[in-house]
């Protein structure tokens, strides 16, 4: 059997294109893994995880004070495992035995203390493998007849130099310039052979393209393609990284897709044992936990997608467990509750203490029992099913789910991942393990998964994933995103240690044999070039590949004339070098202007009226009222669990929910009779736990200010709302005060709930509202005589006469109402219009919006600029929104007009 074999030759090289029985091109795990067949040594079998977890335990057993690692390793023992992990592995590729002489420095010394102990205990290495099979060489055989390498010997770590000059390897010639002398090509190959620089000419036999965009580029170069197939002439493509972005674009242009493999660490089946261990710390990530709920995937997808909805809401609007939302949305759950609270509500220990190893162990187990069933299930699960616009049979939407075979893959690999993490924990000798060895061995377990959509399709062009492959000529070459080779050249151990590691037998490459390895690498594909060599740099990279600085240089030093593509500008602008230089024919597009800007819908039929308003709906239909067309008509609305309530927002709430749970609590039914000091206390234990229960995002690192000032803010306005209350004689406060009876008003009902419902000793009431900040706001509100929420909130409330109105700022603690009749410290605004007064005014520009919708028109404010029949009555309220205090508009009706 025929073997070529290079260092790069594992990924996508040019070997699959032309396979020929008796033929293989193999990388250093094909070539170990096919000799281990041949010869009968057992392949090995461990998750690369367990070896962290194996040499850990041996790192421990003799760790001292005494060792080099012992400070790194009592912080991070993981992270310091990998490490010398690492050291390892190269030592045994590069000739180490396992052993240093007597007198060797203390930190080789100790790594040979270490290897006493770890032999046998931890698998084989790439090295040690290789040594057993030069072993068995011996005496075995095998069928490799001839092997050719890909790669200069010398470029080769010393153990693979061994097994290829046994099994009788013959290196592949270097590659002479393949491309005529007078062209730009051929003169850049006669640069990189050291040759005398001649001037170019910009023949196009040498392009470079630049862009920001990889998707662009991409498509450009998969236009390339297409046309050179059309040719017939030999083309190969290079792809160092990303090519998943390259084969998506031959997708799209009807081509192959070559099968660039592309492998991320985030796949949604590989997140969940990280999301299921995240939630076991204290304090509670509210992020991670709306993320848990929501994910595609997870142990709780049997519930059903309503239940898991409705407890995210929960989360999204109070950040945190057990407060009101989220106790609703668990008592509503009539199968599964066992597994809410088990996965969302487990013991939380703290990151420092560490968490009980057997606990970990146990969720990572439930983990894999749950993707154990999902393999096992014959239809995906309720919220992996994606709605698409396909019609179907009875004209409902239908649903598609992703292929089995394209997702067994991945969650095959996540239960890998979550029985390795199960192995691990329970290897590790320790009763608790800290969240940072957690974190880290939750990485070592899910290394980043094959994405489904990566194959090889028959027919398409030559294509590698490293330009060492390119090991014959070509016609042209498109090298896609030319990236800067990522060498590793600074020395991780001292000259003096070098020298002991040399004697030891260890031939580490210094780093003049790394960058000479790395430029015959990348040099392969220009000189096997013939006819063009089209180079795509990225922004990112400008300046950063040894031959594009090569190519500069010669250009600034020299005026090499090189056909240099700005792409996505010349798109853009229309310029037509970009077609010239790529051979590529651009089809123009005729000009289409963008929709104009329209002030009023009109859909030709009447829009009926709701039955019940409240003061949401109602904003809605007299300052935007295509938002209340959308929303109660349409059913559109915005996602309520796109993202964790945080800012003004969330302060507000745990204040409203402060207030509530202070005059609704037994011990505060007279809480006239409390001083400060009793006050104070209730406020002690209560405050706490209200921010945990439905505030927890304060309690995440770094927000430790916020905090305090948020807690203070609130303990500090209690005092200051009971003073208030005091002096208006208020004897009963009734908290989220809803009537059990609508009101009625002309053409519906009206529904509301108030903040504080105040009945003083005289029999005279009072309605607040509460808001977190924007005082200036509110009072200009009141004196233009817009406070429509406090107007519509007192004639919900009214009976034979109307309660008094007013804001409380939560923040500054003062009361601001169109008069201070009820309040005596209030800050009244003078010549302030009456709340009966502005309802009045309102029912006024009601009856004219009704009449708009009647008639099948909305007036769409929200860019446009106003009309005639945009003018409000003159006795109604003024609808247009003033642009600079718009902002505290959307905050104070939940109104975004630019969606």
């Amino acid at each position: 059997m025929h073997v070529r074999f290079g260092l790069h030759g594992d990924g996508l090289n040019l070997g699959v294109a032309g396979a020929i029985v008796g033929e293989a091109t193999v990388g250093p795990r094909g070539l170990l893994r096919f000799l281990e067949s041949d010869l009968g040594i057992a392949p090995v079998a461990a998750h690369p995880a367990e070896d962290v977890v194996k040499y850990r335990k041996c790192l421990k057993e003799c760790n001292n004070p005494t060792r080099f690692y012992h400070g790194s390793f009592d912080v991070d023992p993981v992270g310091t495992t990998r490490t010398l992990l690492d050291w390892r592995e190269q030592w045994y590729l590069h000739g180490w035995n396992g052993t240093f002489p007597s007198r060797a420095s203390s930190r080789l010394a100790d790594m040979a203390a270490v290897e006493a102990v770890a032999a046998g205990r931890v698998s084989p290495s790439t090295g040690e493998r290789l040594r057993r099979v030069l072993h068995e060489l011996k005496t075995g055989r095998t069928q490799i007849s001839t092997l050719q390498l890909l790669d200069d010997p010398h470029d080769l770590p010393l153990l693979w130099q061994q097994l290829a000059e046994r099994l009788g390897g013959k290196p592949l010639p270097q590659p002479e310039p393949a491309a005529p002398l007078e062209s730009d090509l051929g003169k850049l190959q006669a640069l990189l052979r050291k040759d005398k620089p001649q001037p170019s000419r910009g023949d196009g036999s040498l392009v470079v393209v630049r862009a920001s965009s990889r998707d662009v580029t991409a498509q450009a170069i998969a236009e390339v393609v297409r046309k050179r197939q059309q040719e017939d002439d030999s083309t190969v493509v290079i792809a160092n990284r990303d090519g998943i972005i390259l084969d998506n674009a031959f997708e799209r242009v009807g081509l192959p897709r070559t099968g660039f493999q592309h492998y991320s660490p985030f796949r949604a089946a590989s997140q969940v044992l990280k999301l299921a261990l995240a939630l076991i710390w204290e304090p509670l990530d509210p992020h991670r936990l709306l993320q848990f709920l929501i994910h595609p995937v997870g142990p709780l997808n049997p519930l059903k997608w309503k239940v898991r909805t409705r407890l995210a809401e929960a989360v999204a609007a109070e950040p945190g467990l057990g407060g009101p939302a989220w106790q609703a949305a668990l008592e509503a759950i009539d199968e599964g509750r066992d597994d809410v609270v088990f996965w969302t509500m487990p013991d939380r220990y703290p990151v420092r203490d560490g968490a009980p190893a057997e606990v970990l162990r146990e969720r990572a187990l439930r983990c894999a029992a749950w993707l154990q069933r999902r393999l096992n299930a014959p239809e995906p699960e309720e919220s992996e099913l994606n709605w698409t616009t396909c019609p179907a049979p009875n004209g409902q939407r239908r649903l598609n789910a992703p292929e089995p075979e394209e997702s067994a893959a991945v969650f095959r690999a996540a239960l890998a991942q979550a029985q390795a993490f199960a192995n691990s924990v329970e290897s590790i000798d320790a009763e608790r393990i800290t969240k940072i060895e957690v974190d880290r061995l939750v990485d070592e377990v899910t290394r980043s998964l094959p994405d489904d959509s990566t194959f090889a399709a028959a027919g398409h062009v030559a294509a590698v994933a490293h330009p060492a492959n390119v090991v014959a000529p070509v016609d042209d070459v498109l090298w896609w995103d030319i990236a800067p080779p990522r060498l590793h050249l600074q020395p991780t151990f001292s000259p003096a240690e070098q020298c002991e590691l040399a004697k030891a037998g260890v031939r580490l490459p210094t780093p003049e044999q790394t960058i000479d390895a790395s430029t015959r690498a990348w040099q392969r594909p220009v000189f096997n070039c013939r006819r063009r060599l089209v180079l795509v740099v990225h922004d990112e990279d400008e300046g950063r590949h040894p031959l594009w600085a090569r190519i500069n240089n010669q250009r600034k030093k020299h005026g090499w004339k090189v056909q240099d593509v700005r792409l996505d500008e010349a798109l853009l602008h229309g310029k037509a070098n970009a077609a010239q230089a790529l051979q590529l024919a651009l089809t123009p597009l005729p000009l289409q202007e963008l929709p104009r800007k329209r002030r009023w819908w009109n859909l030709r039929r009447p829009i009926p009226p709701r039955e019940v308003e409240s003061y949401s709906s109602l904003a809605k239909a007299y300052y935007h009222p295509h938002q209340w067309v959308l929303n109660y008509h349409a059913k559109l609305r915005g996602n309520r669990i796109s993202g964790v309530s945080d800012g003004p927002l969330l302060y507000g709430s745990l204040a409203h929910r402060l207030f509530e749970r202070f005059f609704s609590d037994k011990k505060n039914k007279n809480w006239q009779a409390l001083n400060k000091n009793d006050v104070d206390r209730w406020l002690c234990h209560v405050t706490d736990d209200l921010i945990e229960k439905e505030g927890a995002v304060l309690l995440e690192y770094g927000r430790g200010v916020d905090r305090q000032r948020v807690k203070t803010t609130l303990e500090d306005t209690l005092h200051r709302l009971l003073a208030h209350l005091r002096d208006a004689n208020v004897r009963e406060v009734l908290s989220e005060h809803e009537p059990e009876v609508k009101r009625a008003f002309p053409g519906g009902q009206l529904q509301v709930k108030v903040d504080l419902l105040l009945l003083a000793e005289d029999g005279a009431r009072a309605v607040l509202d509460a808001k977190w900040g924007g005082q200036k706001y509110r009072e200009d509100e009141i004196k233009e005589g817009q406070h429509l929420q406090l107007a519509i909130y007192a004639f919900g409330l009214s009976a034979n006469d109307w309660p008094s109105p007013g804001y409380y700022i939560v923040t500054t603690g003062d009361v601001l109402a169109p008069s201070a009749g009820f309040f005596r410290n209030a800050r009244s605004v003078d010549e302030a219009i009456s709340a009966e007064t502005v309802w009045k005014k309102s029912l006024v520009t009601r009856a004219w919006r009704q009449k708009q919708f009647a008639d099948g028109l909305i007036e769409v404010n929200a860019g446009a600029e106003p009309d005639a029949d945009s003018e409000p009555p003159a006795d109604g309220l003024e609808t247009r929104v003033d642009p600079d205090r718009f902002d505290d508009f959307v905050w104070l009706t939940g109104v975004d007009s630019s969606q």
